[in-house]
């Protein structure tokens, strides 16, 4: 299950909706540059031919650049950067679009078509590229430019309209950026909360509640998992069957309360005595325990096994009436994966060795060398 933190999820989150962004503000852009080109061209606009030239030059230029940038995040050199990939495109799309808005503006003495068609290009990065702040001003900031110095012009000695446009025109994109945000922010949390508690609840029914290691189900379907992984990649895979020697007679002279602190005592020792995250110890019911190892072989398997027996040891939990040892003491059976051999063969054939190696006097680990 996903583990990504808060952060990390906004900002995975951040990444995708930027790609979709940058596909989605490209395709517009490239459109509008066509619907441009073609109504310049054919419809009498009034357009200086010369400044059509330099539009069209233009045009083409900035189209190459929308088409690379739909696909910039999709290049694994800017999706390792993709935070200042983002800003730089985002730039370099506010900067063309700038640079067609005045040409237009000046060109053609379209003042106010270069007006509303900057006020589309702002509404278009917003939606865009809300997602990440950085990304959002460096997309706006040139376009905005443009655009106030063109109402200044055509406004001529008038200041007070123009002014009030750019006060206007960033009060809209703060409070929409906020809005968006908010909204994009408060679903990754949502997510994020859900899978906590998912995780959390799965945890829960995976865990055992009086020693705080994995349960018999946990440990089945691990033991599928890791079973399939085994045979896919013909790797190693060992199985110990533990079990805590004459328990019953400790909980009979002792209590419950003791022989449930025994239990605690002797996984939380099994425990310590597994060195890889992926080593896992379950309890398989009253006082048994099961060690998965996976990627691990026979001479892995043993190293486990001896280090747990020396743990124990080393703890040296009173036994009060034990017929082996003053000392509570466990006893081991081993089975290492075999071709052909299910996991169902595979625990059968641990709790047969374990059952050895009682039977040759508890205290110790038993396995078939074969």
């Amino acid at each position: 299950m996903d583990e990504l933190s808060l952060t990390a999820r906004v900002d995975k989150a951040a990444l995708t909706n930027l790609s979709t962004g940058f596909r989605w503000a490209s395709a517009v852009s490239l459109f509008f540059l066509l619907m441009m080109t073609f109504s310049f061209r054919i419809e009498d606009t009034g357009i200086i031919d010369s400044y059509f030239d330099q539009f069209f030059l233009l045009a083409i230029i900035c189209s190459l650049v929308f088409i690379f940038g739909a696909n910039l995040l999709n290049i694994p050199f800017f999706y390792a950067r993709w935070k200042i990939a983002s800003i730089a495109y985002a730039s370099t799309f506010s900067t063309c679009w700038a640079a067609i808005i005045a040409l237009i503006s000046i060109g053609g003495d379209y003042y106010d078509a270069a007006d509303i068609l900057s006020d589309i290009m702002l509404m278009i990065v917003l939606l865009g590229f809300f997602s990440y702040r950085p990304v959002l001003y460096a997309g706006i900031l040139p376009i905005l430019f443009v655009s106030t110095v063109l109402s200044f012009v055509s406004a001529k000695n008038a200041f007070i309209l123009p002014t009030e446009k750019l006060i206007a025109a960033c009060l809209v994109v703060e409070s929409g950026r906020r809005i968006l945000y908010r909204w994009f922010y408060n679903n990754i949390e949502k997510e994020h909360e859900n899978n906590r508690l998912m995780r959390k609840l799965s945890d829960m029914a995976s865990r055992d509640q009086l020693t705080d290691i994995h349960n018999r189900r946990f440990f089945e379907y691990e033991l599928d998992k890791q079973f399939q992984r085994t045979k896919r990649t013909q790797s190693e895979l060992g199985v110990v069957m533990i079990d805590i020697d004459h328990f019953k007679n400790y909980n009979d002279r002792l209590g419950h309360v003791e022989g449930d602190k025994c239990i605690r005592n002797v996984a939380n020792i099994i425990q310590r005595s597994l060195k890889r995250s992926t080593d896992s110890v379950s309890r398989y019911g009253g006082e048994e325990f099961v060690v998965l190892l996976p990627n691990t072989d026979l001479a892995g398997t043993l190293q486990v096994v001896k280090r747990i027996k020396t743990n124990l040891a080393n703890k040296a939990i009173v036994h009060p009436d034990s017929n082996t040892s003053e000392w509570v003491t466990v006893s081991q059976g081993i089975a290492q994966w075999r071709q052909h051999i299910g996991p169902e063969s595979l625990i059968k054939e641990a709790d047969y060795y374990l059952y050895k190696a009682k039977q040759l006097g508890r205290n110790q680990y038993y396995y078939s060398a074969a």
